[in-house]
């Protein structure tokens, strides 16, 4: 019933992960920046999160040395890194396209849980990875196809970020695994992470002299409700995707949670036709990721 559940709240998250990624395209093509996106939703993450979590587990919060290093660990490859390059793909790609690029984290995820946590994924495991691998080349064949150079989508080099938010994101749950294990609760991991990635992105805008001011963040005419829904959106899949690690290995959770595209596409077409092209394509390589998704859930 547990990895039943965990599979369940993976499945909520890979929807919020859509919600999230649709409300970052329409803020970047209404001439919003991705950057702004990332501490916006940084920041919703941790006035939501942190103070529930301060008040359910008070005063014993469970965090040993290896859960806070977990954790932290998991703040900077996940939701700073990671997010970076996701937000910043979703501008570069789209987000029918960033989206199902970036479902390659379980193809990581799952070397890593095997050389790191020593799970063992099943024959079906490794099929069901191998389908979203060519889900992904289908999608990128469609992209080959279509591109153009006066059309962003179609500049195949941008695949590069999409890419590397995938590599940073198969770290995360391996992270936030070893510390839920430590029985930290996973309330408490999420509110280490967020704030880790908070502070390390605050503090590369002064770096770069970049903070942007809330006054004008909220002044943004048009783009403020998008930068609050990606924050909302954000945050949910941030709690849901703990509670599914706390409840099922990540050789489960992974490939669940990259639904996320089929979600993306749906959404796409009901909404942003007017910046999101939709191919038969597209539309075949997400229907492989999400057949691969219903094998790992058949086996639970």
């Amino acid at each position: 019933m547990s990895v039943s559940l965990g599979i369940l709240f993976a499945l909520i998250a890979g929807i919020s992960i859509a919600i999230m990624a649709i409300c970052v395209r329409i803020v970047t093509k209404m001439g919003g920046d991705s950057f702004t996106a990332v501490l916006v939703s940084l920041f919703l993450n941790v006035i939501i999160i942190v103070p529930i979590a301060a008040i359910m587990h008070y005063p014993d919060y469970g965090i040993t040395l290896t859960s806070l290093l977990a954790f932290i660990g998991a703040g900077v490859a996940g939701t700073l890194t990671g997010r970076v390059f996701y937000f910043k793909g979703i501008e570069k790609v789209g987000a029918s396209r960033g989206d199902s690029i970036k479902a390659t984290m379980p193809i990581f995820a799952t070397i890593i849980a095997v050389l790191v946590l020593g799970e063992s994924p099943t024959l079906i495991h490794l099929i069901a990875i191998v389908a979203v691998v060519v889900g992904v080349w289908i999608i990128m064949w469609e992209m080959l196809r279509n591109k153009s150079n006066d059309d962003i989508i179609g500049k195949t080099k941008n695949l590069i970020y999409p890419i590397a938010a995938a590599i940073c994101f198969g770290f995360e749950p391996n992270f936030a695994r070893v510390g839920v294990l430590e029985g930290t609760p996973p309330q408490v991991g999420v509110s280490i992470k967020v704030l880790v990635a908070l502070v390390g992105f605050a503090l590369y805008f002064l770096w770069k002299k970049k903070l942007p001011k809330i006054s004008n963040i909220i002044q943004e005419r048009g783009l403020f409700k998008w930068y609050i829904g990606a924050g909302l959106a954000n945050t949910s899949m941030m709690v849901f995707y703990y509670e599914a690690i706390a409840r099922a290995p990540v050789t489960f959770v992974a490939p669940i949670l990259q639904t996320s595209p089929l979600f993306v596409v749906i959404m796409s077409y009901l909404w942003i036709q007017d910046v999101e092209r939709i191919s038969w394509r597209l539309i075949v390589g997400v229907l492989v990721m999400i057949g691969a998704a219903i094998m790992i859930t058949t086996m639970a």
